[in-house]
């Protein structure tokens, strides 16, 4: 059994609602484990609203909460999304060969390149004995399918995170060197400046949270 991420996209929003119903259909008579599903919209400026969804470990605060699927919407979504969207796109409309621009893209480009702008997508973490399932499923509903190991969308979940920390630290290097030699002595005694301001506004901020 194969554990992986599958991103299946439809023109049509109807479809991509009867394919998750089929595959909680195909999950129940023991043709695929489904561990989380959610029916997604991407609309023009990449932005992701999540449609319906379902996980074997549902929370109080929703059925995506905590869950892989849930991470991947929100990067997906997200400012680096809208990034990586933008920059694999230039890639592929540069003079670079087709082929090759496609195979430099990582995983998420691959996602998100796999349900482009206006169209609805079923994201869902399966573990399949074969992939007949899950294709045959899509190609009766009209849809795209976009498979990946789920180990290969774990590690680029979590180097996302280590990227943003890395490009913070690069913008904080770029603004300091921006600042003038007269000015680094002031920049650099700012807490001096304040003083204990911004922790008494913090206290007042935390009083007014707590009394409404």
């Amino acid at each position: 059994m194969d554990k992986n991420v599958v991103v299946i996209s439809f023109a049509e929003a109807s479809k991509a609602y009867q394919a998750l119903a089929e595959l909680k259909a195909a999950a129940l008579e023991g043709r695929v484990d489904v561990e989380t599903a959610a029916v997604v919209q991407r609309a023009e400026d990449g932005s992701i609203q999540v449609k319906d969804g379902v996980s074997d470990g549902a929370a109080s605060t929703g059925p995506l909460a905590g869950t892989l699927v849930g991470s991947l919407i929100g990067i997906l979504g997200g400012p680096l999304g809208v990034f990586l969207g933008g920059m694999s796109g230039a890639l592929i409309g540069s003079s670079v060969a087709m082929d090759k621009a496609i195979g430099r893209l990582s995983v998420l480009e691959q996602m998100m390149h796999a349900m482009p702008a206006g169209s609805t997508t079923l994201i869902a973490t399966v573990e399949e004995a074969a992939v007949d399932v899950v294709d045959t499923l899509a190609a009766s509903l009209g849809g795209t399918v976009l498979r990946r190991p789920l180990g290969a969308v774990v590690a680029e979940i979590e180097a996302q995170a280590d990227a943003k920390e890395a490009a913070v630290e690069e913008a904080r290097k770029v603004l300091r060197a921006k600042h003038k030699d007269e000015w680094r002595d002031k920049f650099d005694n700012w807490k001096e400046e304040i003083g204990d301001g911004i922790d008494k506004l913090q206290a007042k901020i935390s009083d007014a949270f707590k009394k409404s």
